[in-house]
């Protein structure tokens, strides 16, 4: 594991290449380590199943019991280095059977950097103390560089505690790949940009833009939160805080609405000319009280900034004082009012917490569903793991739908045989239409779904399925004739 010299905000970047859906228990793992099955289980999961070079990542594990010990540990090549307990989280006692993230605090992030290619990481949870997994130098010890080696010293380990000690141990790989991916192109025929494809001659739909995602939320019960907060609270007075907050007071919501602009912000925001002050954007109006990381923000009306890493800033509008920070991956040029709707949907979604990439959950405005949905006569729920590759509505020779694999990060709809026309409405507040030329495919990445209808006609046959992407899954109800 080579650790980067970019700091941010105090925020150290470490390069990582890791992890996607877990292996049970039993199952050989890179280090060749074998815990027989019992009732004590672990968990293992990553944000990203399929991760570009620079890009970051975050990692999710829990425990079926506690308390208990955890070791997380990435195998890069010949490599074995431990990513938990490190320098930065030097305590990996966990008193709770909660999902924790890694990191867990906002002074390092985990990168997705070469070599291109499966890489692994393993947790190894235990009900006692691993001394052999412990210790070492630097910010994330090197176990070793023969991975079998070091699987074979941690076996041992291991079959030394067991009789008094209950260990479990999952596995999790990701796809690292390049940064420089070359899009996939049209059949024959068509022109655009997959999935969305037209026949030559005929205008193209308009492309959808990136979606906004949450990194990480900092919360006053956080231990960063304090030092964080002052340190873009002087920013936020450089950039008008004062004139800010009396604005925002004056705004009037209309109504109907959930968030205003305010009157003095640019009409559009680029990233880059933000990265070291902050644009005061406009008024988030909570209906109700938020819960994120488990701390309540009370219902009201908040004045909302972002900038610099970019982060997003929620303060209350008569004290001043930052609620929550929030940092966010966000379009390369976004509208203030895109970036309110997308937060007001997140705050009110039913698992918020510092996940990478968009929440997956209803906006305050409904989806429109076609109305040939609710007439289709065969229909059953379905849940399909994320990396899988499979499948939720298969016609013979005429369409299936599935999930992409690992590679792709997709839903991908699959002409057997005839054309297909598909319609898609997403709770991100896009709608799109596309058309798939015989025995071709065209892939719906999952970033820009979330609350999702998709509505595919052809050869006779219509699907219509109304999913969400959850973390690692995704799960819905489908319909066809």
């Amino acid at each position: 594991m080579k650790r980067l010299s970019l700091i941010v905000l105090g925020v150290v970047l470490v390069s990582l290449v890791g992890v996607g859906p877990s292996l049970s228990q039993g199952q050989p793992s890179p280090l060749g380590i074998v815990i027989q099955p019992t009732e004590f289980q672990a968990f293992i999961q990553v944000s990203r199943p399929v991760c570009a070079v620079g890009q970051t990542i975050e990692i999710q594990y829990r425990a079926s019991e506690a308390p208990y010990y955890a070791y997380i540990l990435d195998v890069q090549g010949n490599n074995v280095t431990r990513l938990l307990p490190n320098r930065f989280e030097s305590n990996n006692y966990i008193t709770d059977t909660n999902w924790r993230t890694l990191p867990g605090v906002a002074t390092y992030r985990l990168v997705c950097s070469p070599p291109l290619g499966p890489e692994y990481v393993q947790i190894i949870a235990s009900t006692e103390r691993i001394p052999q997994l412990e210790g070492g130098t630097g910010d994330f010890p090197l176990l070793g560089t023969n991975p079998q080696a070091v699987g074979q010293q941690i076996q041992q380990a291991i079959q030394a505690i067991v009789p008094t000690a209950k260990v479990a141990t999952a596995v999790a790989t990701l796809q690292i790949v390049s940064g420089q991916q070359q899009p996939p192109s049209c059949p024959p025929g068509y022109v655009g940009t997959p999935p969305n494809c037209v026949p030559v001659g005929q205008p193209q739909p308009p492309q959808p833009g990136r979606g906004f995602s949450v990194q990480q939320v900092i919360t006053p019960g956080s231990p960063q939160f304090a030092q964080m907060s002052m340190q873009i609270m002087a920013k936020l007075q450089a950039a008008g805080l004062a004139q800010a907050l009396a604005q925002a007071q004056a705004t009037q919501i209309p109504q109907g609405q959930n968030a205003a602009p305010l009157s003095t912000a640019p009409q559009q925001i680029n990233i880059q000319q933000i990265q070291n002050t902050y644009v005061f954007t406009g008024v988030l109006q909570l209906t109700q009280n938020a819960t994120v990381s488990g701390y309540t923000i009370p219902a009201g009306k908040y004045l909302t900034a972002i900038g610099e890493d970019p982060i997003f800033v929620l303060i209350d509008i008569f004290t001043g004082q930052i609620v929550v920070i929030i940092i966010v991956i966000c379009p390369p040029i976004f509208t203030p009012f895109d970036l309110l709707l997308f937060f007001f949907g997140w705050f009110f979604s039913p698992f918020p917490g510092p996940w990478p990439f968009p929440y997956p959950f209803p906006w305050p405005f409904p989806i429109v569903l076609p109305a040939a949905c609710s007439g289709l006569p065969n229909q059953f729920p379905f849940t399909v793991a994320i990396g899988s590759g499979a499948p939720i509505v298969s016609l013979p020779g005429v369409m299936q739908i599935k999930d992409a694999g690992w590679f792709f990060n997709a839903l991908q709809i699959q002409s057997l045989g005839p054309a297909l026309t598909f319609q898609r409405y997403s709770s991100f507040g896009m709608v799109q239409l596309g058309f798939i030329g015989s025995f071709s495919t065209a892939n719906l990445p999952y970033t820009l779904l979330g609350t999702f209808v998709l509505f595919v006609q052809g050869g006779g046959k219509t699907v219509c399925i109304q999913g969400v992407v959850g973390f690692g899954t995704v799960y819905g109800f489908a319909s066809h004739n």
